[in-house]
């Protein structure tokens, strides 16, 4: 075998190796894009029972959550505030799923679910009116989001049922 053989048999190898280890970090960064993926879902699955149990163990939140998304007017100045907090609060959980998912680490049902709810949830007149006022300092890209969602609600828009109202509490 002469020596211009042995360098073209060299090259051809070098380029399958190089072929092969691109092949290699591609599947390594599927692989870790959906470990992302995952935890990603875990994460946000953790953030709402976090909200949840919030109110959950705060007898008085529970009251005021659902006497603001049904009779705000019966709250006492101290538990609007309130209310408007947790609402905050919300949407600031909302925004982080939001920019989860513009990288493409949260699925579309997921995101599709909350974008639904705070469509929904700024239908309630004081809400809305807590959003337009700009008091809570969200990104543009999320306020415009929020805004295109609010004006194209529709049959799937969250609506909000207190607990007791469905019959599961006495």
């Amino acid at each position: 075998m002469n020596w211009d053989a042995a360098a073209a048999i060299a090259e051809w190898l070098g380029l399958a190796l190089v072929v092969v280890s691109l092949v290699y970090v591609a599947l390594q960064i599927r692989q870790n894009t959906d470990t992302v993926k995952a935890a990603t879902e875990l994460e946000t699955a953790r953030l709402w029972s976090e909200f949840h149990g919030r109110a959950a163990h705060s007898p008085d939140m529970v009251d005021i959550w659902d006497q603001g998304l049904t009779d705000p007017d019966s709250l006492t100045p101290t538990e609007k505030r309130r209310f408007i907090w947790f609402v905050a609060e919300y949407f600031y959980i909302v925004e982080n799923l939001y920019r989860q998912r513009h990288r493409g680490y949260l699925s579309r049902e997921s995101w599709e679910q909350h974008e639904n709810a705070v469509a929904g949830l700024l239908a309630h007149p004081v809400i809305q009116r807590w959003w337009l006022s700009g008091v809570s300092p969200y990104s543009d890209s999320f306020r415009r989001s929020v805004d295109r969602a609010r004006e194209n609600a529709d049959h799937k828009s969250w609506k909000y049922s207190p607990i007791a109202g469905l019959g599961l509490v006495a």
